[in-house]
């Protein structure tokens, strides 16, 4: 393998004897990864390599495990720029470059704090793909992913999604959301034409001007297999396994205690798509005690799917629970006033009638 990376620097380095000239050093290999990017059995290797003194970008290249100078896939200077630091005079790199795994269904991508999260979302079957990840030197708080994959009709590194990833920036910084971009964002673009510095430039751009509601969210595995054990438990009567599967959905720990409910539940577990499922989790949070974020999130269903009358008694169930009549009472109302409308008027639990008037029904 050492023979094969030294075969690659030396063709990097164009080694033409020149009288008189002295020899080219190879370039700094600053990150090297193992692939299989093709969609076959076949392996690559990814390269990072510094840039000359006075360049602006880092260099990426990508060629076969067993490489001839003819055989580089990609050799691109524009991919990796490089920007100044506010703090130093060393520069910092504005991509950084990963071999994600491809798998059914799934992506795997990379968040603010570096760490690998998976989304539910139809990818590739086979296959390594390329993710440049942004890294900003005053921006803990979001990146982007873009994901690239090999087209093996064109022969071609293709940019496939533009994801955005965002972290809580009040509390423990884990994630919170995974925002899908239109590709048209940066255009059609491969990853031998891809530019860096413009590219980050419309990312900038579509952070700040995004369409009214948000780009489309992608739910992570996590929180998939969240719900499904939480109710699987729930049904089962395990209120010991219960209370601990819905607790793992709070966020905070027990050193910096318990993170505010306004600062992650909607942004974490509300999907536009899916308010099912949202209020299914909100019920299971308030069954499970944690009424704030309970209501939290079922003001978030009701807010965007003001016609979901289960949403109504599951919120009135959890400020009851606190105590809180006075927000109780109407939300009960607003649940029994839509059942009737749906002509489902034998559905609705006995307890709603005795509390709608402020009552203590059990």
């Amino acid at each position: 393998m050492k023979r094969v990376l030294q075969s690659v620097l030396c063709a990097l380095t164009c080694c033409v004897a020149v009288p008189g000239s002295p020899a080219l050093a190879a370039p700094q290999v600053l990150k090297e990864i193992p692939a299989s990017l093709l969609g076959d059995a076949s392996r690559q290797k990814v390269f990072v390599l510094a840039g000359d003194a006075d360049e602006v970008s880092n260099r990426l290249l990508i060629a076969p495990e067993q490489a001839r100078n003819e055989d580089i896939l990609l050799d691109t200077s524009k991919a990796l720029p490089l920007i100044k630091s506010q703090y130093s005079s060393a520069l910092q790199g504005v991509f950084s470059v990963h071999v994600l795994k491809g798998r059914p269904g799934v992506m795997t991508v990379i968040d603010p704090q570096a760490e690998e999260a998976v989304v539910k979302q139809p990818f590739f079957e086979e296959g390594d793909y390329i993710a440049l990840v942004t890294s900003e030197e005053d921006n803990a708080v979001y990146n982007f992913n873009l994901l690239f994959a090999f087209n093996r009709g064109s022969k071609q590194f293709e940019l496939k999604h533009i994801l955005q990833l965002v972290n809580n920036e009040y509390c423990d910084r884990s994630l919170i959301s995974v925002a899908e971009l239109p590709v048209r964002t940066l255009g059609s673009i491969t990853l031998a034409s891809f530019d860096g510095f413009e590219a980050l430039e419309k990312l900038r751009a579509a952070n700040i001007s995004g369409p009214q509601g948000g780009y489309k969210k992608l739910m992570t595995v996590y929180s998939a297999d969240l719900l499904d054990t939480g109710l699987a438990a729930y049904r089962k009567g395990d209120s010991s396994s219960f209370k601990r599967v819905m607790s793992e959905a709070l966020m905070g720990d027990d050193s910096h205690g318990a993170c505010s409910p306004a600062s992650y539940i909607t942004g974490k577990y509300y999907f536009r798509q899916h308010p099912g499922w949202s209020n299914d989790l909100g019920f299971l949070l308030g069954e499970a005690g944690y009424y704030v974020e309970s209501i939290e999130l079922l003001n978030a269903v009701i807010a965007h799917n003001p016609e979901r009358a289960v949403a109504y008694l599951n919120l009135a169930d959890s400020y009851w629970a606190m105590n809180d009549k006075e927000r109780a009472v109407p939300a009960y109302k607003q649940y029994a006033s839509r059942m009737l409308e749906a002509g489902k008027a034998s559905k609705i639990p006995a307890r709603v009638a005795e509390r709608s008037v402020g009552g203590s029904g059990s």
